[in-house]
């Protein structure tokens, strides 16, 4: 496995993107922008941000992936007012990592995990009715677009979804650690059995059911190395981010990943 191409690190793994930039080039991996700068400050415009970007990424090689803004947003919701503020958030996320020369953006589906029906099949409806139009712009652009679990309890939630948006340019995420905390039924080796070849991009990280800690992949409750040999021994062969948060995990994550998969 070619780790430049198959495995990144988190922009959040030191305090500055720049300097998660320069870890990664160290470690030669690639890099997922997880902060795009927009949510954070008011009035910055997506030129603003591609610029700012871009200035970080500066003499960075490697491969390059984006993690599309994702806090208060819901596409699907019932409010049309709030959903077509949420739609041009993400809008906005595809600008900004065509922009810096991302190859795949990564979408929360922003499910909240209701239990009413007629809820659950709006959101469906609404959501697949965006994203049937959202999806021209990646297929123009040659960008795969990524859907991740959150609250989701099933694989089968996700995979409706994407089965019914039906595009070459959209590929289904896997959040392990989101799997541990909130899909308490399932393991995360059903999920990749279930998301089979359409699994192209996973993030990795560990925690004790209790909170998203985004710690080392030997620190929590998830099994690892039963994770990645289910991947190796597979015929899949997707994208890996260590989405954790300091250096200290990330470089005893880099060293696990590598002694299973290399």
């Amino acid at each position: 496995m070619n780790n430049q191409k198959k495995l990144l690190i988190s922009s959040s793994a030191k305090k500055t993107i720049r300097d998660s930039v320069l870890l990664a080039q160290e470690l030669d991996t690639g890099i997922e922008i997880s902060r795009l700068p927009m949510y954070k400050t008011k009035g910055l415009s997506v030129a603003d941000t591609i610029k700012i970007l871009k200035s970080d990424l500066e003499g960075f090689n490697n491969r390059v992936t984006a993690h599309a803004m994702f806090s208060d947003i819901n596409i699907a919701g019932q409010d049309y007012m709030l959903r077509e503020i949420a739609q041009q958030r993400c809008y906005e996320s595809f600008k900004v990592g065509n922009g810096i020369g991302a190859d795949t953006i990564l979408f929360h589906t922003g499910y909240k995990g209701t239990k009413h029906y007629g809820s659950i099949k709006s959101f469906k409806n609404n959501f697949v009715a965006f994203w049937k139009d959202f999806i021209k712009e990646f297929e123009q652009a040659g960008i795969i677009a990524v859907i991740e679990n959150v609250f989701e309890t099933q694989p089968d939630f996700n995979l409706e979804l994407f089965e019914k948006i039906a595009s070459p340019n959209l590929k289904l995420a896997l959040d392990a650690g989101h799997v541990n905390l909130y899909a308490h039924d399932t393991k995360v080796t059903d999920w990749i059995k279930a998301f089979g070849e359409n699994l192209y991009h996973l993030h990795i990280h560990n925690n004790f059911r209790e909170n998203d800690d985004h710690s080392n992949l030997n620190n929590g409750t998830l099994d690892f190395k039963e994770i990645l040999l289910t991947i190796k021994e597979s015929n899949i062969n997707p994208s890996f981010v260590l989405e954790m948060f300091t250096e200290e995990d990330i470089r005893t994550s880099v060293k696990f990943f590598n002694e299973i998969m290399n």
